[in-house]
Order: C-alpha cells, then sequence, then structure tokens
C-alpha cells in the first residue's frame, strides 16, 4: 500500500493527515507521500495508522536497523 492510498482511504487531505502525524505542515506530509524518508516516529505512526499494511521499517531505515537488530538478539 502507497502512502497517498492509505491518506485516500481515510478520507484525508493532506492537512489532515499531517494533523493525523501530528505535523505540523502539510509540506512535509506531502514530501513523504513523494518519497521522503519520514523520521522514525512518523513513520511507526504512519505504521499505526495503516494498522500494520505499510511497515515503518520500510519508509525508515533507523527503524529496520534496530528491528533486525532485535531479531537477532
Amino acid at each position: 500500500m502507497k502512502i497517498s492510498e492509505l491518506r485516500s482511504e481515510l478520507g484525508l487531505t493532506l492537512e489532515g493527515f499531517a494533523t493525523a502525524l501530528g505535523l505540523k505542515s502539510k509540506g512535509y506530509a506531502f514530501d513523504i507521500e513523494k518519497g521522503a524518508v519520514p523520521s522514525v516516529k512518523v513513520a511507526l505512526e504512519i505504521e499505526r495508522l495503516s494498522e500494520g499494511r505499510i511497515n515503518a521499517a520500510d519508509l525508515n531505515p533507523d527503524v529496520a536497523r534496530v528491528r533486525d537488530a532485535g531479531a537477532a538478539a
């Protein structure tokens, strides 16, 4: 699932999506939707909003590293 599909499914404008993610700027939400790497916090929030259909580790390499390290332990 793409972030734009999630936003559409949730019926949110860019501004509403930004608010749902805890962002102050709809511009940052737009950048993320177009492929910018979100912060760890925002990546995790996207994962939560999508009910796991979008994996935070696929959005931010730091999330992937932490999860990989946890799985290896």
